[in-house]
């Protein structure tokens, strides 16, 4: 299943958040991102079915190694993407043009992020070859 802008938005709060604070709840996402508890939810069940983020039973959320990985892949590509900004017709807000990003940013293909990660870890399951 293709990551879109809302599955991004909010595996991106879940990594900044993990940067200073060691224990993640859903409210504390819901806050960042101003939305509802249940929407949460739901999200991050997807983002678990993808191995991005395990949930303990009470509530706790981690992100997993390929979240981390996958989390800081559409950050390099988000900040260039912004850094690159296509002019349009009109004024944007700082918001809009990141909303507008992230939206370009979740139309690219999901191996972008994923690829790298994948054979880093088939890596570390092939059996080294002794000569």
């Amino acid at each position: 299943m293709q990551l879109t802008a809302a599955h991004l938005r909010y595996l991106l709060a879940i990594y900044e958040v993990s940067r200073t604070h060691l224990d993640i709840s859903s409210r504390s996402i819901a806050e960042k991102l101003g939305v509802t508890k249940p929407s949460v939810v739901r999200i991050l069940n997807l983002l678990m079915e993808q191995g991005m983020i395990v949930k303990e039973y009470y509530g706790k959320i981690y992100l997993t190694d390929r979240g981390i990985w996958v989390a800081k892949r559409v950050q390099q590509e988000l900040d260039a993407i912004l850094a690159h900004f296509p002019p349009v017709s009109g004024e944007l807000t700082d918001e809009e043009q990141w909303n507008a990003a992230l939206a370009m940013t979740s139309a690219l293909p999901q191996r972008l992020f994923t690829a790298d990660y994948e054979r880093m870890v088939e890596g570390e399951k092939t059996p080294s070859v002794k000569a």
